[in-house]
C-alpha cells in the first residue's frame, strides 16, 4: 500500500481527499494529515510517506515553504489548488501532478494511474529545483521530461525542435535526442508560442534555432542542428512573418 499524508488546512477539503481515497481499497495507507506547514515538517521527516498531497495555500504559508524546509525528498508529490494560475504551468513544465479543488472524481482516478505508473522512491531533487525556477517570473524555463530512470531536466532554450510520432514525442537539442510518452499538442499548448513555432502537423520549431529557409512547393528549415524541417503551405505566410 501507499504511504500517504495529506496536507491541507481546511477540514472539507482533507474529508474530500479521505473519501475519494476510500474509492481506491487496498491502495492507500493514511498515516497522518496534517493542517499547518509546522505540522508536515515534524511528521514527514519521521513517518518516511511514499506520497504527499499537498496543498498550495496552507494557512499564511504555502507548499513551497515547506518543500523548500525537507532536506531530501523522496516522495511522490500530488499538488492540490483551487486556483487556475501562473503556478499551474509551472507544474506542468516541472511534470508534478496537480489537481484543481474541488477534486473531481475522475480527475483524481487519472492521477492515480498516472502515480502507479510513476511511484518510486527515487529523489526528486532536480524535479524540484525546476519546479522553484519555473515559478519565478521572467525566468529561462526548465521543463522536466520523464525518462526510465525518473526525470531528465532540459532547458527550453536549448529546444531546436519536436517531432510528433503518433502519441509520442521526440525532442532534440544541439547534442540528444529525447523521446517522452507524451503528444506534440501537450507541448504546442505548454511551449512559449512567441518562440515555438508549429511548421507542419508534425513538427514544432524553436525559431530562434533557424539558420536557413528553403522556399518552393515544400519549403523547408534547417535547424541549427542542421535538421531539415518541413513548413506545409499553409503554414508558409505565418511563418515568413515571424521574420519580418
Amino acid at each position: 500500500m501507499i504511504k500517504t499524508i495529506l496536507i491541507d488546512d481546511e477540514q472539507h477539503c482533507i474529508t474530500r481527499l479521505q473519501n475519494l481515497i476510500e474509492r481506491h481499497p487496498n491502495t492507500f495507507n493514511i498515516v497522518a494529515t496534517c493542517y499547518t506547514v509546522e505540522e508536515a515538517l515534524d511528521l514527514v521527516p519521521k513517518l518516511q510517506p511514499d506520497l504527499v498531497f499537498l496543498d498550495i495555500k496552507i494557512h499564511e504559508k504555502t507548499g513551497f515553504d515547506f518543500l523548500k524546509e525537507i532536506d531530501t525528498i523522496n516522495f511522490k508529490i500530488i499538488f492540490t489548488t483551487a486556483f487556475d494560475n501562473f503556478a499551474i504551468k509551472a507544474f506542468k513544465f516541472s511534470a508534478f501532478d496537480y489537481l484543481l479543488k474541488p477534486i473531481d472524481n475522475d480527475d483524481f482516478s487519472d492521477s492515480i494511474i498516472r502515480l502507479k505508473s510513476e511511484l518510486s522512491h527515487q529523489s526528486i531533487e532536480n524535479q524540484i529545483q525546476s519546479l522553484f525556477n519555473n515559478l519565478k517570473p521572467n525566468q529561462n524555463k526548465i521543463i522536466s521530461l520523464p525518462s526510465l530512470t525518473g526525470f531528465e531536466t532540459l532547458k527550453v532554450e536549448d529546444i531546436i525542435h519536436l517531432e510528433a510520432d503518433t502519441n509520442i514525442t521526440h525532442i532534440f537539442t544541439k547534442d540528444k535526442k529525447m523521446v517522452v510518452s507524451k503528444p506534440i499538442k501537450f507541448y504546442e499548448d505548454l511551449l512559449d508560442d512567441t518562440i515555438f513555432f508549429k511548421t507542419h502537423k508534425s513538427y514544432l520549431i524553436n525559431i530562434n534555432h533557424v539558420k536557413k529557409y528553403y522556399k518552393g512547393k515544400q519549403g523547408y528549415v534547417i535547424m541549427s542542428n542542421n535538421a531539415q524541417v518541413p513548413v506545409s503551405v499553409r503554414k508558409k505566410d505565418e511563418f515568413l512573418r515571424r521574420f519580418d
